[in-house]
């Protein structure tokens, strides 16, 4: 069974679960190649592992035009009729000059890939997040004539026009969803005669057997928040929450992990809100020294406007760590209140800063919601579970040649 991953940069520093879930694949015999739209930079293959995978990485952008002119001239003499009516799916694709040359670059992009996967012998095309990445995937398993699937994490769900999810669904031969949240918003988005392909698959990971013993709490104590800097991840609100606690003679001291968009908004917002000296921004680290992190944390915080189901949570988690987050997407399928973890409202920075006062204050209690938690992720988002599946889904695909039919799930308790 080979199977190709397609995603836009990979291996990326925030898409860890996806490095993890090839190298599971790998150790069930799946061949397992992997493919990116764009070529990854430096800053997104920190640690040995990633570099490695990096290095085994084949990117379509930018590559040699000869590469490009080989590939067109391949798909027209050998399946004229595919790359035309695939040229025409591209064509047909969202209003707008802009999003048709998008399309179009699309198109490019698929024929390069379809004659990498029909020349390696691929008979499956998967695609991580229903984004354009995604797109490029669609056009180029309708090329190569090859089986298509894709995993939704939920930041596809805020453009679902723009990113024709509704059309990526009818064409896929299946759809993973990690969350049932996830789930939800696409049978809302796509008629009935499609749900059977809609499959919830947790983002795995190989999960420690006990939790990390709790740490003592240190003066100031240590708050993490790991995530993109980007609007979606309510970093603003979060500083503004960490005002609050130090306005209640709270002085905890949060690191911020990750780089993005708003790393110079933020650290002015820091210096507005005189949180210089209670704020560190640490930039994007490799995963061995996020864990570092995680277990000298007292509480890890997620102030998210959009989630599907955060990695960041359940690393948390796994190791024992209480955490603290937004009710959005699907985390209370993660966290639930006052039992694995607390809930806040979006946007809210006194509830927030209510919630982290209430952890920093009370460590026996919050002790127990992170052992909670660490039973609850042990028991659902195992990386074994999630690999099992995912090759009996790929395993099905291949032999029958077409969309599964729905099968048994027995919904969260």
């Amino acid at each position: 069974m080979k199977v190709a991953y397609l995603t836009s940069r990979y291996p990326a520093l925030s898409h860890t679960f996806v490095l993890r879930e090839v190298l599971g694949l790998r150790a069930r015999g799946v061949e397992v190649g992997t493919f990116s739209v764009r070529r990854a930079a430096a800053a997104d293959t920190l640690g040995t592992q990633a570099a490695a995978e990096a290095a085994q990485t084949r990117w379509l952008v930018p590559v040699p035009w000869s590469q490009w002119l080989r590939a067109i001239a391949w798909a027209a003499t050998t399946r004229p009729g595919r790359l035309g009516r695939t040229f025409f799916l591209a064509a047909r694709q969202p209003v707008g000059l802009r999003q048709r040359l998008l399309w179009l670059c699309y198109f490019l992009e698929a024929v390069l890939l379809a004659w990498w996967l029909v020349r390696d012998g691929f008979q499956h095309l998967h695609c991580h997040f229903g984004n354009s990445g995604a797109s490029t995937g669609m056009l180029a398993a309708e090329v190569a004539g090859l089986p298509f699937s894709m995993t939704c994490h939920g930041s596809e769900l805020r453009e679902p026009l723009r990113l024709a999810l509704a059309q990526k669904v009818a064409r896929a031969a299946f759809v993973v969803c990690v969350s049932w949240h996830g789930k939800a918003q696409l049978m809302l988005l796509c008629p009935p005669a499609h749900w059977s392909k809609l499959h919830v698959v947790r983002c795995g990971l190989a999960l420690p057997e006990a939790a990390a013993p709790p740490v003592a709490q240190c003066d100031p104590p240590r708050v993490l928040c790991v995530g993109r800097l980007s609007a979606e991840k309510g970093h603003r609100v979060l500083l503004d929450a960490l005002a609050k606690l130090r306005a209640r003679a709270v002085n905890a001291h949060c690191t911020l992990v990750g780089d993005g968009p708003l790393l110079a908004d933020l650290r002015a917002r820091c210096a507005a809100l005189a949180l210089n000296g209670v704020v560190s921004f640490a930039g994007g680290l490799a995963v061995e020294r996020v864990l570092e992190l995680y277990r000298a944390a007292d509480v890890v915080v997620l102030a998210s406007f959009s989630e599907g189901v955060p990695v960041v949570l359940i690393e948390a988690l796994a190791l024992g760590r209480p955490v603290v987050a937004t009710s959005v997407g699907g985390v209370p399928e993660l966290v639930r209140h006052r039992d694995t973890g607390l809930l806040v409202p979006p946007g809210n920075a006194d509830a927030l800063a209510d919630a982290l006062h209430w952890v920093l204050t009370h460590p026996r209690e919050a002790a127990v919601l992170a052992h909670n938690g660490h039973c609850w992720v042990q028991q659902e988002f195992a990386l074994d579970r999630a690999i099992d599946e995912l090759a009996r889904l790929f395993g099905e695909t291949i032999r029958c040649g077409k969309p599964l039919t729905a099968y048994t799930q027995l919904a969260p308790t």
